[in-house]
């Protein structure tokens, strides 16, 4: 078959295997995304079987985009009934689609990280929850692991006193959902189990349908994500997985790697496959990522090897401080523009505060670069306002929406209205939206509001209530009688958002309101990254699925990475998979380095010694390891060290670090006055 010669022989046994579930353990660089892909062709054009009987699900709405693309090119079928995309989105498909057994509408609106921490924070002024006491995100971050574990407002048993106000907030927060018509992203997964576990009917439909799935990513699955998959595959049992244990990173999102690492026993009968050839990187690249993954306990173990050239040696530096370390990389990212694009290097760290002082450099050189996971286009003001109206327009439930229209652009719906509002719908028991329309019939300006939305709510193409939104408001008037820099670069995003709703009406051929929402709804921050002539400077975490012939790795140190909570909580094999990961992104070189002195907050420093990470390298692979005195690597053998550290405190001034105690504890000297502190209070 012609159609396979493109595939070495381990992936085309995978694409042509005959059926039940199926593992792929697939190393960096191995064509897995081609194997699922090639899968897809093998069952349609040569088993015969309809896309609508095959479900895919990627990681990320750009891997779904890019899939598709590339089977339209290898197809004559018309796949267009193929179910292809994330969980989130083939999750939300299926609660519209059975929306009869929910309660919620087919017009359920969904609410992003801002929409939540807005309504979290109004539920806790409702509630007298001070937020210094409890922040807000680790409110969300809570809410969100539960439901990650399938435990709802009700079942969670609060330990303490703070859980048991987590608890009365997470019983509001369903609430004010359910009243609003809304969903989190973790509704989506939380509510299509329950669909699945509550109706058998339904999830005997959907297992006989879906003859075949395909999971892209196994390994960073989260467990109501592997429910999911369980429920439907109960009948028929072509399930086939893709992934690589060695690239799980996404524990803190409550990704379980026991998923994949335990595929065998919850399904004995299933066929293991290993791709272990790599077509991105050099010889000694792959040779520097296997000697340090291989140190780690949790993991099935592969053997990737390549026909490529043996490659030059990685390079490691180091700066006193972060930014000496950035003027160090910037001198070696300049040597590598003489023969690369700014587009062929990315810059990687751990998180996101480490961009600081390389972005600083960069500037000072005049160097272009963007940052992946910065602030989003679709979490922009002007872009959020204009949606929110679509959104409110689509589903008048959506109280969050309705809160942030209200008085954007001002109308004179000020804070006594407001309250007047939502007094009334609280008194009534009715929603925002039906509470405005009763004060209206006595309150002029509340009156202009609703008859700016009646006039709205007519219109059915997404594009067309788009203009109409921009011309009845006067958002772009307003912006450009502003007239300066920042309402300029607005308006241009404006300008961007039309035009990206008139491109989806003309390619997706889709033209509700509903519909663009439910595609926008979904997006992260990688989906909306597209690689122009910059440096990329992004997180570790957001590297994931990308390659550049260059990659720098900066603040290999100590507490950076491996980051001090993986060490206090015993999850450092994480961390060395999160380096395994941005190793394995470069086709030719690498750059690694680390810094001795860290600002920790308060006009106070401490002292790092280089990471655990680069003694698992070898001198004849890395050039510099040799730099590392034989003291800082005994430290970092035998645990945490104090060496002259000192912090800087509000009320005691300057302290000598004397212990680290417990990992997150620091005996600190203020003057002969000992106190124990929490290591956080300086981060």
């Amino acid at each position: 078959m012609g159609l396979l010669e493109e595939l070495n022989e381990e992936q085309i046994k995978a694409v042509k295997h005959l059926g039940g579930p199926a593992l792929i353990l697939a190393g960096a660089g191995s064509g897995k995304t081609r194997v699922i892909t090639y899968r897809i062709v093998y069952l349609v054009e040569q088993k015969g079987i309809s896309p609508d009987r095959i479900l895919a699900v990627t990681f990320t709405n750009k891997a779904a985009d890019e899939m598709k693309e590339r089977l339209y090119d290898l197809v004559s079928t018309n796949l267009k009934s193929l179910w292809i995309g994330t969980f989130h989105s083939m999750c939300a498909r299926i609660l519209r689609e059975y929306r009869e057994t929910t309660p919620f509408s087919r017009n359920f609106v969904i609410y992003d990280e801002q929409d939540q921490g807005n309504l979290i924070k109004r539920i806790m002024n409702n509630l007298d929850m001070r937020e210094k006491e409890f922040p807000p995100y680790y409110i969300k971050r809570t809410i969100s692991n539960l439901k990650n574990r399938l435990i709802d407002e009700h079942e969670f048993e609060p330990m303490g006193s703070k859980q048991i106000r987590i608890k009365e907030v997470y019983i509001e927060y369903q609430r004010k959902l359910l009243d609003s018509d809304a969903m989190d992203f973790d509704d989506l997964l939380f509510n299509t189990y329950r669909l699945l576990n509550s109706n058998e009917g339904v999830r005997r439909e959907l297992d006989r349908h879906f003859k075949h799935k395909l999971v892209d990513e196994y390994q960073d699955t989260n467990h109501a994500q592997y429910m999911i998959l369980k429920k439907l595959s109960m009948k028929n049992r072509d399930l086939f997985v893709v992934g690589d244990d060695d690239q799980s990173i996404y524990g803190f999102r409550g990704a379980d790697i026991s998923n994949i690492l335990d595929f065998e026993e919850d399904f004995p009968d299933c066929k293991i496959y290993r791709l272990e050839r790599n077509y991105r990187s050099t010889q000694r690249i792959l040779r520097a990522a296997s000697s340090v993954v291989k140190h780690n306990k949790e993991r099935k173990g592969k053997t990737l090897w390549t026909l490529e050239n043996e490659g030059g040696k990685l390079t490691l530096f180091n700066g006193y401080d972060e930014n000496s370390e950035a003027r160090n990389m910037v001198k070696f990212l300049k040597e590598e523009l003489l023969n690369h694009k700014r587009s062929d290097i990315m810059i990687a760290y751990r998180t996101n505060a480490q961009s600081r002082a390389i972005e600083d450099e960069l500037l000072k050189e005049g160097i272009e670069y963007n940052i992946v996971g910065g602030l989003r286009f679709y979490q922009r003001k002007e872009i959020k306002d204009l949606l929110s109206y679509i959104q409110f327009i689509s589903n008048k439930r959506d109280s969050v929406s309705l809160s942030r229209i209200l008085n954007t652009p001002r109308r004179g719906i000020g804070r006594t209205r407001r309250d007047r509002i939502e007094s009334y719908a609280e008194e009534k028991r009715i929603t925002l939206w039906e509470a405005i329309k009763e004060i209206a019939r006595e309150d002029t300006i509340i009156s202009d509001f609703v008859d700016l939305i009646s006039s709205l709510e007519n219109i059915e193409r997404v594009d067309e209530l788009l203009e109409a939104i921009i011309d009845k408001t006067g958002y772009i008037r307003l912006l450009d009688e502003e007239d300066t820099v920042e309402a300029d670069s607005r308006i241009e995003n404006i300008l961007e958002l039309l035009s990206v709703v008139k491109t989806f009406t003309l390619k997706e051929e889709k033209y509700s309101p509903v519909e663009y929402l439910a595609e926008v709804g979904l997006k992260t921050d990688i989906d909306e990254w597209k690689r122009d002539d910059s440096v990329s400077l992004m997180t570790l975490h957001n590297t994931k699925g990308l390659e550049f012939p260059v990659v720098f790795i900066a603040g290999l140190s100590e507490e950076v990475l491996p980051h001090y909570r993986s060490i206090k909580d015993g999850t450092i094999e994480e961390e060395r998979r999160l380096f395994y990961v941005g190793l394995t992104r470069s086709k030719e070189k690498v750059y690694l380095s680390y810094y001795r002195k860290r600002g920790i907050g308060w006009g106070s420093s401490r002292m790092l010694i280089p990471s655990r990470f680069l003694f698992e390298l070898s001198s004849e692979d890395v050039d510099g390891l040799d730099w590392i005195s034989k003291e800082e690597r005994e430290e970092v053998l035998s645990g945490e060290s104090v060496r002259d550290e000192w912090v800087e405190h509000p009320i005691w001034g300057k302290g000598k670090v004397l212990k680290i105690i417990d990992g997150d504890k620091l005996l600190i000297s203020f003057d002969g006055m000992i106190k124990k502190i929490k290591r956080e209070f300086f981060t």
